[in-house]
């Protein structure tokens, strides 16, 4: 059955999608759509009218990240979550957790002025700390050095903390030592770089302007 990925390129739960898709080899074609203009035929197969969405043959839509992944994961017998039932109950509710620390911080963009971007920082920043205590000590990755969904949930935010760390620092990597350690490895993966489709700088600026305009981040970027 044929896969068509439905995207869009500044999406992170998006290139959550293509990450797998790539790692795992699979053949697919993608279908970019304006999230400014939500065609009539996506809302009519999206119950959300939120993206990615996945078709699968002529008539089955999946919608979620998480289960699109999931669901490519046991289609390819790709081995990026756990056999332990417990095991892969954690990793779920870590690639759970990583949807929240991405909403977070796309809160960071959009804050109006430095008040409320100190403010949305410092709830980011706890979400790290308690992270930065599960990540395996050695790595390189979250859990040894197989990839698996974790990493993957994980590499779109790490990508944007990157981006916005170079407009203005807005935390210590030296606090973060294994968090670091693994964002590196993740965003050398492969599969994390072909996930960008385009210049990410551009499209992360493209964002800043877009859900963050005149804001704090904004202000600063120039």
């Amino acid at each position: 059955m044929r896969l068509e990925l439905i995207y869009f390129k500044a999406c992170p739960f998006a290139q959550r999608t293509l990450i797998v898709l790539n790692r795992l080899g699979l053949e697919f074609t993608k279908t970019l759509i304006n999230p400014m203009d939500k065609p009539a035929w996506m809302m009519e197969v999206s119950p959300m009218g939120q993206i990615p969405l996945l078709r699968v043959g002529e008539s089955t839509v999946l919608f979620d990240s998480s289960v699109i992944c999931e669901y490519l994961n046991e289609r390819a017998s790709g081995g990026l979550l756990p056999d332990n039932p417990l095991t892969r109950a954690t990793y779920r509710g870590l690639i759970e957790f990583a949807g929240e620390c991405q909403m977070n911080f796309a809160g960071l963009i959009a804050a109006p002025n430095q008040e409320a971007f100190n403010q949305t920082r410092d709830g980011v920043l706890k979400k790290l700390r308690w992270l930065e205590t599960l990540v395996d000590e050695q790595g390189p990755l979250f859990s040894g050095s197989a990839l698996s969904l974790v990493d993957v949930a994980y590499a779109p935010l790490f990508l944007r903390m990157q981006h916005l760390y170079g407009v203005t620092p807005f935390y210590q990597p030296e606090e973060f030592p294994r968090l670091s350690r693994w964002r590196d490895r993740v965003l050398a993966e492969q599969s994390v770089q072909e996930s960008v489709d385009g210049d990410f700088a551009q499209i992360f600026r493209m964002v800043v302007k877009g859900r963050g305009k005149g804001g704090f981040v904004d202000s600063i970027m120039g």
